[in-house]
């Protein structure tokens, strides 16, 4: 896992990415601390994009989202015209995204996002979360729990959309399931997706959609929380059991600013220990005056020394890719690997991450077979598992 943590006087923000069962990383994120200045505190955007077909969507999507969001001006705005703003942000950011990757690119992202600010005297807050997709928000406000809505194929609204544009809604050309846009694609609201995305079609009509919903709620205050994941960690959790797990994790107990880092540390292992497959993301923001704190990067580096050679080259390239090139190269040399850490006082340019993006469309091809073994992986996964339990009722080892 890679950890990050940031705060500023009006919030305390962590995200935690690890790569899980798959072969490949596709996730990226966002954790930007914006100085309003005066009284009024620090504002915030933060956000998590869960890319498939490839790593370009989300990495280009984050770096385009990242400088256009911290740009949306919506203090004093009202709810709808906060809407529209940023719904235009995540149309205008597609379009610029389609003219990084190219025609040839097929990868997509989807995008949970929010943006925190604090109202004069920093006693409350507003929040926008806006999100396309089934990476999801889920805002602790008192007592009240708030939530996006995933755009899956099969909502009706989404259904409706998807064959006005003369699409369908279908599993997989092998059957089972979820349902699918076109029998393809398992998310309805997604950047990137360009195959899905006539030029010139209202981006409001495409069978797959950029447009997000958004919600702004008013009024949280210090205590209260916002965690955005992917659907690798609601897939095995429901809404209401990651809020039990974030209330009863015991850096609430033992401190009023807590280690968001830890708890969303715990909150992965907890989704890999019930099965979760995917590569998984999670940030937590609590709300509340606290010490100012650069952006930092720790370094998890897990039991890669009893993986196979070929998992010990993922484990490598995992780490190289978030910036821990140092340990990479221990790891290939076969020395300790130790967690380590590093300020991220100045994180990379959107010109860099667009870099990295078009740099990633000459590896469609490994990327394709990527999706196949990741299946192979699976099936092995699931084979060994049933070995495990075929060995246990036969007091075997």
């Amino acid at each position: 896992m890679v950890v990050e943590r940031c705060s500023s006087s009006s919030w305390s923000a962590a995200a935690v990415t690890m790569q899980g069962w798959r072969r490949t990383h596709e996730d990226a994120h966002i954790l930007c601390h914006l100085e309003s200045g005066g009284s009024q505190g620090s504002s915030g955007v933060f956000a998590v994009l869960d890319g498939h077909g490839g790593s370009s969507a989300a990495s280009g999507g984050a770096a385009l989202l990242e400088e256009a969001l911290k740009q949306v001006p919506l203090t004093g705005k009202t709810p709808s015209e906060a809407s529209r703003l940023l719904q235009e942000t995540f149309v205008d950011c597609d379009a610029r995204l389609r003219s990084h990757l190219g025609t040839e690119d097929r990868s997509g992202s989807t995008v949970v996002a929010c943006i925190i600010n604090p109202s004069a005297g920093g006693n409350e807050y507003t929040v926008q979360l806006a999100h396309a997709g089934d990476s999801r928000g889920v805002l602790s406000r008192g007592s009240r729990l708030y939530s996006s809505k995933d755009h899956k194929p099969n909502r009706e609204d989404e259904t409706r959309r998807i064959e006005a544009a003369g699409g369908c809604v279908s599993q997989g050309p092998l059957g089972g399931g979820p349902m699918r846009v076109d029998g393809a694609l398992a998310v309805s609201r997604a950047m990137g997706d360009f195959h899905f995305k006539p030029p010139g079609m209202d981006p409001s009509k495409c069978k797959v959609s950029v447009v997000p919903e958004v919600q702004t709620i008013e009024g949280c205050s210090a205590g209260d929380w916002i965690l955005l994941a992917c659907d690798g960690i609601f897939d095995v959790m429901e809404n209401e059991e990651v809020r039990d797990f974030v209330e009863e994790h015991p850096s609430r107990a033992s401190s009023q600013v807590v280690d968001g880092g830890q708890i969303c540390i715990d909150l992965l292992k907890l989704c890999l220990d019930k099965g979760s497959k995917d590569n998984c993301t999670a940030c937590f923001v609590q709300f509340g005056e606290g010490p100012t704190r650069s952006k930092s990067a720790e370094l998890l580096p897990g039991p890669w020394r009893g993986a196979s050679p070929e998992v010990q080259g993922k484990y490598a390239e995992f780490f190289r890719d978030h910036g821990f090139e140092a340990e990479a190269t221990e790891l290939a040399s076969g020395r300790r690997v130790s967690g380590s850490s590093k300020t991220k006082a100045n994180p990379p340019s959107p010109e860099t991450s667009n870099a990295t993006a078009r740099n990633s469309l000459s590896s469609i091809t490994r990327v394709l077979q990527a999706v196949r073994s990741t299946r192979a992986i699976q099936s092995a996964w699931r084979s060994r598992k049933s070995s495990d339990k075929e060995a246990a009722a036969s007091g075997t080892e």
